[in-house]
């Protein structure tokens, strides 16, 4: 038995990703933002910050990883500062 599962786009050879026409909700914005200002990425603190639940927080960086096909929270930051959907922090 031979199963065939095809994940590139034969004519362009691209690979599909699930964030093609989709955007971020502004929940998951509002958090990329928070973790810029509050300088972390803790879960715990960032449910307190936004008087969310950890396991809430959690979901919403699973899902801010998927999105931006990264894996690691360090790594989505910096991508989202790249590609403008957040402001960049501030060198000092």
């Amino acid at each position: 038995m031979s199963v065939n599962i095809v994940d590139r786009d034969q004519s362009q050879g691209k690979r599909l990703t699930q964030s093609q026409g989709k955007r971020l909700t502004p929940a998951l914005y509002t958090l990329l933002e928070a973790c810029v200002e509050m300088k972390t990425t803790n879960t715990k603190v960032l449910a307190a910050h936004l008087c969310r639940s950890p396991a809430t927080i959690r979901t919403e960086f699973q899902r801010i990883l998927s999105f931006m096909d990264v894996h690691c929270r360090y790594e989505a930051l910096r991508k989202a500062e790249d590609n403008g959907l957040i402001r960049r922090r501030k060198r000092r």
